[in-house]
């Protein structure tokens, strides 16, 4: 999850507007009224089906399928009262992308959409029509899970292997110089698997490294290859918070980082693989969208 970098006038892109004064003031860890929350979460499925994301400059591009229902309900109650959820752009059930969509209920009204491009070429996207995001270099890379077995030659012990491989991976942030290392945890099953052949993907699982419920590393394991005898186990990864130095562990060895973003370059630009749009108000349409929506 990103947090706002103080009080920064946000990109001004027709419906996103400016930061909420109060921002980061102390919140109540009190948990919201269900009925609320729930609003919240028809609010996020309305707003989710605005983006359009292709990959590449080619205008004819066929757009990602959304994936309807969210892979990940998640909260954070440790750092505030905010209340996410997580959907998915894949193209034949492979992600393409991912938007963590949330709120904090009782300091301001605001609601955030953050984004990492899963595709290995520049993506563009927009929201209700309009162009927002557009990115000039690969969202994710891969590479061979070191002293990975080769992968097995039917599906369900391919499963194992994925879920077993997660586990050799650590995720670990940290938030400043003044505090020690935070590791996340490992949800115990992928947020997302999925086979794709034609995309030369035998077996695939998005997994999440997270702080709460709050995912603040994803990590994308495949079986990648034409076939069984031809494929081998390669992982990429994605960052979802701008503002820790992250690290990622492959059995105690390190192979993956990033740091802190500034706010600029995520609330601004709009030109990384991960990005984040800030709402102050909701919009009307996206109001009237979400009480269309049943429970």
């Amino acid at each position: 999850m990103s947090r706002l970098p103080g009080l920064i006038a946000l990109i001004p892109v027709g419906l996103l507007s400016t930061a909420v004064a109060g921002f980061g003031q102390p919140l109540s860890a009190e948990p919201e009224p269900s009925e609320k929350i729930e609003s919240a979460f028809r609010l996020y499925r309305a707003s989710a089906a605005e983006y359009e994301f292709k990959a590449g400059v080619d205008e004819k591009q066929k757009p990602f399928d959304l994936v309807l229902e969210p892979v990940l309900k998640w909260s954070d109650p440790a750092e505030s009262d905010v209340q996410g959820v997580v959907f998915l752009w894949a193209r034949d059930r492979r992600p393409m992308v991912i938007g963590s969509f949330y709120k904090y209920f009782l300091a301001t009204t605001r609601m955030d959409h953050e984004f990492h491009s899963l595709v290995e070429e520049p993506l563009a996207g927009s929201f209700h029509g309009k162009p927002v995001w557009k990115t000039e270099e690969a969202g994710v890379k891969f590479k061979d899970i070191p002293g990975a077995a080769a992968p097995a030659a039917v599906e369900a012990q391919r499963v194992l292997q994925l879920k077993q491989l997660a586990k050799e991976f650590t995720g670990i942030g940290k938030y400043s110089k003044e505090t020690a290392d935070t590791e996340f945890r490992l949800l115990p099953q992928p947020v997302h698997q999925y086979a794709v052949p034609n995309q030369g993907v035998l077996t695939g699982g998005l997994f999440a490294f997270v702080r709460g419920t709050d995912p603040e590393i994803f990590v994308q394991i495949e079986a990648r290859g034409k076939d069984a005898a031809n494929a081998r186990w390669q992982f990429a990864v994605a960052r979802m918070t701008n503002n820790a130095e992250l690290r990622l562990k492959h059995r105690d060895k390190q192979v993956w980082e990033a740091g802190i973003l500034p706010g600029n370059d995520i609330w601004h630009r709009h030109e990384l693989p991960y990005t984040v749009f800030g709402f102050d108000k909701i919009p009307n349409f996206l109001m009237e969208a979400a009480d269309k929506l049943k429970p």
